[in-house]
């Protein structure tokens, strides 16, 4: 159990106490704590945001010194960051837009992530050789990383060509 756990903060780190009782499934908060705590001095308490956290203490220099990043990044869905941030997902957004993350059933859709921000979701449709991509920012107005790329971008995909761009 520790090993999960540990494995568990180096991925997803910091989190509270519930994060971590959410993802294993226990029911109690509480618990969830206590087995973050059972790592001893592994485990460190921090605050994120006025909100009481964890994160492997080995993390917390590379924490302290992590500057904020632009980089942009389209995470399919139910990817591991977007499940984790669930309960805390109304932080990691430009405002009231978590339905539309966090759709009915359990469904999650692919988002758009601008430095650690879920700014946006977005869709890919297969039209015979071509990957038609549509991002959907939450705000406006489009930044550069939203227009279309130049003829010259270079693209890699594992899967039919993207040779398509699509905006709204």
């Amino acid at each position: 159990m520790a090993e999960v756990t540990r494995r568990f903060l180096a991925a997803s780190g910091p989190v509270t106490r519930e994060d971590f009782a959410r993802w294993w499934g226990i029911p109690s908060p509480a618990r969830g704590g206590r087995l973050l705590e059972r790592l001893g001095s592994e485990v460190a308490r921090v605050e994120v945001e006025g909100t009481a956290a964890y994160a492997l203490a080995a993390d917390l220099p590379g924490l302290a010194e992590a500057g904020g990043s632009r980089a942009v990044r389209l995470l399919p869905a139910f990817d591991q960051y977007v499940v984790t941030a669930t309960r805390q997902a109304e932080h990691l957004m430009p405002g009231p837009f978590k339905a539309r993350v966090y759709r009915p059933q359990g469904w999650l859709s692919p988002v758009l992530l601008v430095g650690g921000r879920m700014d946006g979701t977005w869709r890919q449709e297969a039209k015979g050789r071509r990957l038609l991509v549509t991002i959907e920012p939450f705000t406006g107005p489009r930044p550069a990383w939203a227009r279309p790329p130049s003829p010259a971008a270079s693209w890699s995909c594992a899967g039919p060509t993207p040779s398509s761009w699509s905006r709204r």
